[in-house]
C-alpha cells in the first residue's frame, strides 16, 4: 500500500520534473524554435559574442511604446510548479553609433502568459539595456527565478529577447542591440526531486 501511495504521488508530481529548456539559444540552427516579432533580424554571424551567432533588434519608429525581438516557448501549465525555480539569462551588445535613443530599452526576460496562453500577464527582467548602457561591450546575465503561487498559475512562459521602443525622433537613430547565448530551464523544487528518489528506492526494494 505504501507503494501505491509513492506512485501516485510521483505520478502527480511527473510533470513538475519534466524537462522544459531553451533550445538553440546560440542560433547555431538558425532561427529554429524562436519566433521574431517586430523590428528584428538574423542570426547573423557576427563577433561580437566569441563565435555565437546572434540577432538584433531596433526601433521601428512605428508608435510608442513599440516592441520587436526574438521569443520561445520556454514551459506550459503542467512543466512547471510553485516552489520551482527558473534558471535564465543570456547576453546582449550594443554597437557604437546604435546606443539607445531616450527611454528606449532592450531586456532578457520572461513573459507570463494566462488564458489560453496569450494572455500578457508580466514579465521578470534578468538583464536591461538603456542608452546609459556601454558600447561595444557584452553584458552577460543570469538569474534564478522562484515560482510563487501566481506565477504557477500561467499558462505559459517564454523567454524573449525584447527590444522596447519607448522614444524616436524623426531623422534620429532610434538604436539597435544584438542578443544571443539565451538560456533557460525549470528547475524543480527539491520536494520533488526527494520524492522521485523515494520513488527510486521503493522501486530497488521491490526488485529485491
Amino acid at each position: 500500500m505504501k507503494n501505491v501511495i509513492i506512485a501516485t504521488a510521483v505520478a502527480a508530481m511527473a510533470s513538475t520534473v519534466a524537462s522544459a529548456d531553451i533550445v538553440n539559444g546560440d542560433f547555431s540552427d538558425g532561427s529554429n524554435g524562436w519566433d521574431q516579432f517586430g523590428g528584428s533580424e538574423g542570426p547573423y554571424g557576427v563577433g561580437f559574442f566569441g563565435g555565437s551567432a546572434a540577432v538584433v533588434a531596433y526601433g521601428t519608429f512605428g508608435g510608442v511604446p513599440n516592441y520587436s525581438g526574438y521569443t520561445q516557448t520556454l514551459a506550459w501549465a503542467g512543466e512547471f510548479a510553485e516552489g520551482d525555480t527558473i534558471n535564465f539569462g543570456g547576453e546582449m551588445f550594443i554597437e557604437a553609433g546604435k546606443e539607445l535613443y531616450g527611454n528606449n530599452n532592450v531586456n532578457v526576460q520572461l513573459n507570463f502568459w494566462y488564458g489560453g496562453g496569450y494572455d500578457y500577464g508580466f514579465s521578470i527582467v534578468a538583464g536591461t539595456l538603456n542608452g546609459d548602457s556601454n558600447s561595444n561591450e557584452v553584458y552577460g546575465f543570469d538569474m534564478d527565478y522562484l515560482l510563487d503561487a501566481g506565477a504557477a498559475t500561467a499558462t505559459r512562459i517564454s523567454l524573449d529577447f525584447t527590444y522596447i521602443q519607448n522614444d524616436f525622433a524623426d531623422g534620429v537613430e532610434s538604436g539597435a542591440a544584438w542578443g544571443t547565448n539565451f538560456f533557460g530551464s525549470v528547475v524543480p523544487a527539491p520536494g520533488a526531486m526527494a520524492l522521485l528518489g523515494m520513488a527510486g528506492l521503493a522501486s530497488r526494494r521491490r526488485r529485491n
